[in-house]
């Protein structure tokens, strides 16, 4: 009897930064759906606990990348928890989170971004809103 091997020979950190190099530059997969991808985030999750982003210069960037694409397909709407799995205590987004914290990275999703001022007001902006003069 054989046993029909899960996935491709190789470790799993090797699959893991092709995949987050190919969804990183906008290849993505055949297991991406509509606006998220299950591979890539299995790919994120396991750089991110394995500490090895993608050799080079740019595997930092490229898993950036990535986290910011988990963190925005993930990120919760209403109380019905994040979008793809409903859950509040989505796990994939702490891990993208955690990633984008650890480099630095102040992102947002878009849709966040949209909620935030484009400026702080100053005293005489907040004077004249408040009719405080």
């Amino acid at each position: 009897m054989s046993m029909v091997p899960e996935s491709a020979p190789g470790l799993a950190i090797t699959w893991a930064h092709r995949i987050i190099t190919e969804h990183a530059e906008g290849r993505g997969c055949g297991q991406c759906r509509a606006r998220w991808c299950p591979t890539a985030e299995w790919a994120l999750w396991v750089v991110v606990t394995e500490h090895t982003p993608p050799p080079g210069e740019g595997g930092k960037k490229l898993v950036t990348t990535v986290a910011r694409q988990v963190l925005t397909a993930h990120w919760p709407y209403g109380v019905d928890g994040c979008r793809p799995c409903g859950l509040p205590d989505c796990t994939r987004m702490q891990v993208a989170a955690t990633w984008l914290e650890v480099v630095r990275d102040n992102y947002l999703p878009p849709a966040v971004q949209a909620l935030r001022p484009t400026a702080v007001p100053t005293d005489d902006d907040l004077r004249r809103i408040t009719g405080m003069d």
